[in-house]
């Protein structure tokens, strides 16, 4: 239904307009009078085998929303409805920020992908997790046994440079504790007017050092989000700065500012322009890297794949090759809202035909 009717009513629209469109639609049914316990019931404890405790939080499932989707906590409803084990908010940043002009959201229908400028757009760090607070408070069923991590950048402000910008992070980050369960720092931002990253070993330990000091016993676990784009010999130094640093995590990967192996015309890329590249595209790369990292880190360090899933057999592979946890966005667009259910229902038929009594004792990618 959703490819034959829904999705060519939404694709009429502008990209960020059809995503407004959807949400406000599916919030409003989850807002009926009886709709929060159904909800909330429809797919608790659906999906038993799935559930793990990964970074000393349990998940119910390992299919989790990407950052973007998202930005202000404003669907943690719609999202529990869909099927959802976890939700990563954000990008949050210190300042608010309305984003860059519109248009900045664009789809590539032949390479089932998305390519986004939309500038970090966002109510602002305090606001945001203020919000996540009040949430919790007035309707704790709808966060019990729903992870929240929340993802935070640096200001879209080309003038926060060098000491001020870690200074941002780190207000983002006293805000995020407060209300996550575990915390991304998104260092690989291509959105941003200056196109800067933190992306750089000596810049990358001064942001981690800065928040080191800012930590406290008990604060959420930190988890660094990467570029697809960065050279191997790169990341390795990144992930060597991470590691001498407690990270506890890394998502794999962020959008891709490359345009290689596309079947969309050139001449339509040139118009959109620049932006970060999402969806179908990425799944390649996003499984090298996951298998790559899973090879040198300790088995305990959590690995979150983001990148190109959009079906239950890249989802699969993606846990083979090493990953915890699972985070799509343009997936969505292309393949609906039942995407999150035929993932969680194609791993379970996978793990009783394989005799595995739990997703956590999946056999993953050992060197």
């Amino acid at each position: 239904m959703y490819t034959s009717l829904i999705r060519p009513l939404l694709f009429q629209l502008d990209p960020e307009k059809a995503h407004h469109v959807a949400t406000r639609i599916g919030t409003a049914l989850c807002s009926l009078p009886g709709a929060g316990p159904r909800m909330v019931q429809r797919y608790a404890g659906n999906w038993p085998r799935l559930e793990q405790e990964v970074l000393g939080i349990r998940f119910p499932n390992p299919v989790g929303i990407a950052a973007g989707f998202d930005k202000n906590a404003g669907y943690t409803g719609l999202l529990r409805f869909m099927g959802f084990g976890y939700a990563e908010y954000g990008s949050i940043t210190a300042k608010p920020s309305p984003g860059n002009p519109q248009p900045r959201l664009f789809r590539l229908r032949k390479d089932r992908a998305l390519i986004n400028r939309m500038g970090l757009n966002n109510d602002g760090a305090e606001t945001v997790c203020k919000h996540i607070l009040e949430k919790k408070t007035a309707e704790p069923p709808l966060f019990e046994n729903f992870p929240c991590g929340i993802n935070i950048a640096k200001t879209h402000d080309p003038r926060i440079t060098g000491d001020d910008a870690i200074r941002d992070y780190i207000a983002s980050y006293t805000f995020a504790r407060t209300a996550a369960d575990y915390i991304t720092i998104n260092i690989s931002c291509p959105n941003t007017r200056e196109g800067k990253t933190f992306e750089d070993k000596k810049a990358l330990i001064e942001l981690l050092d800065g928040l080191g000091e800012a930590r406290k016993n008990g604060d959420p676990p930190l988890l660094v989000k990467f570029s697809p784009d960065t050279k191997s010999t790169v990341s390795d130094e990144l992930v060597t700065v991470c590691e001498e640093r407690s990270v506890q995590g890394y998502v794999l990967t962020n959008t891709s500012s490359k345009r290689h192996g596309l079947r969309t015309p050139g001449e339509q890329l040139e118009k959109i322009g620049p932006g970060g590249l999402s969806g179908a595209p990425l799944f390649p790369g996003t499984l090298n890297r996951i298998a790559r990292l899973r090879r040198q880190l300790p088995k305990d360090r959590i690995l979150i794949a983001c990148g190109g899933i959009d079906s239950p057999k890249r989802a699969m592979e993606l846990l083979s090759a090493g990953a915890n946890l699972l985070q799509l966005y343009t997936g969505l667009i292309y393949q609906g809202p039942a995407l999150v259910a035929k993932i969680n229902e194609f791993l379970v038929r996978k793990l009783h035909d394989q005799g595995i009594p739990s997703l956590s004792q999946w056999p993953r990618y050992e060197s």
